[in-house]
């Protein structure tokens, strides 16, 4: 066999060399791709969402109303926990186990104003002396006798929807404005703080100005 024909041969054969090397490397970025890629980028996709977090707002009655930063899968309580609620906060009425969500509105509620209880009227006194046949004088209790105008009035600290709905001009929709606006600013100084609450004007206040108060 002559030279030219030897490199050739030699040619032919590194060619096929080279064909099988492009293969086998063919084959070995298939594998890469297929077996390591997918497990590495569920990895990174992990990594990613536990890095992620939640921006929630938190009113009402608590110590630092503003934006709380948690974790994607915080609950109510973790947010409680760094606002403080206040002594006057109503946790019974929310659920401290809620899971949150990103741009979430929460409004912790105060407790209700207790209602002071009646005084009883006075008995009548001197029946010590009438039994000995002495005559006692009684001197009329006039507060007592007749009903006090306050205690038809309707506080609008601790009043529900429905007791709200009964004022002139008030709707349901405002009665639930104004209990929302109480549970975010807290119970209102004086009756005319109600024109504070959205959609209650000087003309609306003027037709219930005379039923409601903020005493017990």
């Amino acid at each position: 066999m002559s030279n030219s024909e030897d490199y050739g041969v030699i040619l032919l054969e590194r060619k096929i060399r080279y064909f099988w090397w492009g293969v086998l490397g063919l084959l070995i970025v298939a594998a890469v791709w297929k077996f390591i890629l997918p497990h590495n980028s569920a990895i990174m996709v992990e990594k990613a969402v536990e890095n992620r977090e939640i921006i929630v707002y938190v009113s009402g009655a608590v110590e630092k109303p503003g934006l709380v930063h948690l974790p994607v899968n915080a609950r109510l309580h973790d947010a409680l926990q760094q606002v403080g609620p206040l002594p006057e906060a109503n946790i019974d009425q929310i659920n401290p186990a809620e899971k949150l969500k990103d741009g979430q509105k929460i409004i912790v509620p105060y407790k209700p104003v207790p209602q002071p209880q009646p005084q009883p009227a006075l008995a009548a006194a001197g029946s010590q002396g009438e039994s000995q046949g002495q005559t006692a004088t009684v001197t009329p209790n006039l507060g007592a006798a007749a009903p006090s105008r306050s205690s038809n009035l309707i506080n609008i600290n601790t009043a529900d929807a429905a007791e709200l709905d009964k004022l002139p001009g008030i709707g349901p929709a405002l009665a639930e404005r104004i209990i929302q606006y109480r549970m975010e600013h807290g119970l209102f100084l004086q009756p005319e703080d109600l024109k504070k609450v959205s959609g209650i004007g000087n003309k609306t206040y003027a037709k219930m100005a005379d039923m409601v108060t903020v005493g017990p």
